[in-house]
C-alpha cells in the first residue's frame, strides 16, 4: 500500500476500534511515537467533544500499530532518518484525516504526567 492508502486504512481501523467508537467525539487524535528499546512504538489516543478536555482513548487493535510501522516505511525520505513521531487527526463531521510527521523534534509529543494535558490539547483536531 502507498502512503495515502495506509492513512485511509488507519482511519478505518480507528473508527472501528471500541476505544474510539464507544463514546461521543467530534475529533480524535492518535500520536505514534517511536523510540529505542522495549517501547519502540507507543500509541496515545484522545477523543474530543464540544471543546471539553481531551479524553484518553488509545486503540487496542494491533493492526493499527502495524499499519503505522508500514506508514513509517512508506514515507522514508532518501538520505534522511525516518520520522519518530506522527500525529493523525480525524474530524468526525467531515471525515477528513490530517497527518503530521515529526522528524526534528519528536520529543514534543512525549507524554508524561506533566505534559499530558498540553500534548493532548496540541493534538486536538481543528
Amino acid at each position: 500500500m502507498d502512503r495515502n492508502e495506509l492513512i485511509a486504512r488507519l482511519g478505518q481501523l480507528l473508527v472501528a476500534d471500541p476505544a474510539v467508537s464507544d463514546g461521543l467525539w467530534d475529533g480524535y487524535a492518535l500520536i505514534a511515537r517511536y523510540g529505542d528499546g522495549a517501547l519502540a512504538r507507543r500509541l496515545s489516543g484522545f477523543r474530543y467533544h464540544d471543546g471539553a478536555a481531551a479524553e484518553a482513548a488509545t486503540p487496542r487493535d494491533p493492526a493499527i500499530g502495524e499499519t503505522f510501522d508500514a506508514l513509517r516505511t512508506a514515507t522514508l525520505v532518501p538520505g534522511k532518518a525516518p520520522w519518530d513521531a506522527c500525529v493523525l487527526r480525524i474530524r468526525r463531521d467531515t471525515g477528513k484525516i490530517k497527518v503530521d510527521f515529526e522528524y526534528d523534534e519528536p520529543e514534543q509529543w512525549d507524554i508524561t504526567p506533566d505534559t499530558l494535558a498540553t500534548v493532548a490539547e496540541r493534538a486536538r483536531p481543528t
